[in-house]
């Protein structure tokens, strides 16, 4: 079965609902996509340089794949994409209004580099899992995504197995083919990979946002991470987005007098002040 690939957003979202995967098509330019790969290219190399490899990781098998992390550090425009209209709108589908960003990342894969190993975003929750997913990856195509250059695989379906493969579990998966500037949207339950670069000379570069119930904890954390010239320049709205003030409990527990954080009082009545139990949990334990 392959993936939906369409410029519609509302077939899209119901595609999304579906089969767990669908493609966005149209939502970069093509001069916008090359200037955004362009500074991803420029980030790759300013996070070596802050000491955060790009090679190299235990999730890969081998060190040519090139990642890059932290990226509202290296330059203000992943600030921008994160929290495009475009992506959240299948975010919120996804997790409704209450939600973190847990990571913004890229993968850029090279010619010769292997397979990741299959996986599902939410794979560190124990099964079984719930109807509705607990994450959601929307990742931004900057190059075009063919089986030959190591775009991502997936299995069909996989969505509503409750729950994430086996580390020695043999299943087939089929490619995503995706244009450069269109978004690629997975609910966070669907198995997938890296695929292998059989390529000659192509490198495939994407940008992965990966969004989680607001209750979970985030890959990242932001506190430790972010440079405090980052956060001097990052509004209140998206600092709350990250987890940036507050813990599980949100607005319920105040963070105290002495804390080196405080949360705004301009986020006050917009903030989500539901426990992680949910609104309608007794309070009393």
């Amino acid at each position: 079965m392959s993936a939906v690939v369409t410029p519609d957003r509302e077939r899209a979202l119901q595609a999304l609902r579906d089969d767990g995967l669908v493609v966005l098509t149209g939502v970069l330019s093509a001069a916008a996509t090359r200037e955004v790969r362009a500074r991803l290219e420029a980030a790759a190399d300013a996070s070596e340089a802050d000491g955060v490899p790009t090679r190299g990781y235990a999730f890969d098998t081998d060190t040519r794949n090139r990642r890059v992390f932290h990226l509202f550090n290296l330059d203000p425009v992943f600030v921008d994409l994160i929290q495009r209209p475009d992506a959240l709108q299948f975010v919120r589908q996804t997790l409704g209004e209450s939600f973190l960003i847990s990571n913004f990342s890229a993968n850029i894969t090279a010619p010769g580099s292997g397979r990741m190993a299959l996986h599902a975003d939410q794979g560190y929750v124990l099964p079984p899992w719930p109807d509705q997913p607990l994450a959601c990856n929307v990742a931004w195509v900057l190059d075009d995504f063919t089986e030959e250059n190591g775009g991502t695989r997936y299995v069909p379906g996989s969505h509503r197995r409750g729950r994430g493969p086996a580390a020695d579990e043999q299943v087939a998966t089929v490619p995503v083919l995706a244009p450069a500037g269109s978004l690629l949207v997975m609910d966070g339950r669907l198995w997938h990979q890296t695929g292998d670069n059989r390529s000659r000379d192509q490198h495939r570069a994407a940008l992965f946002g990966y969004y989680v119930m607001r209750w979970l904890r985030p890959q990242i954390n932001w506190n430790a991470v972010l440079w405090p010239d980052t956060v001097a320049t990052l509004s209140p709205t998206f600092l709350d987005l990250l987890g940036y003030y507050s813990g599980n409990v949100e607005a319920q527990v105040p963070n105290g007098r002495r804390a080196p954080v405080q949360p705004p009082a301009s986020l006050g009545a917009d903030r989500d002040r539901a426990f992680a139990l949910g609104p309608g949990a007794a309070r009393a334990g």
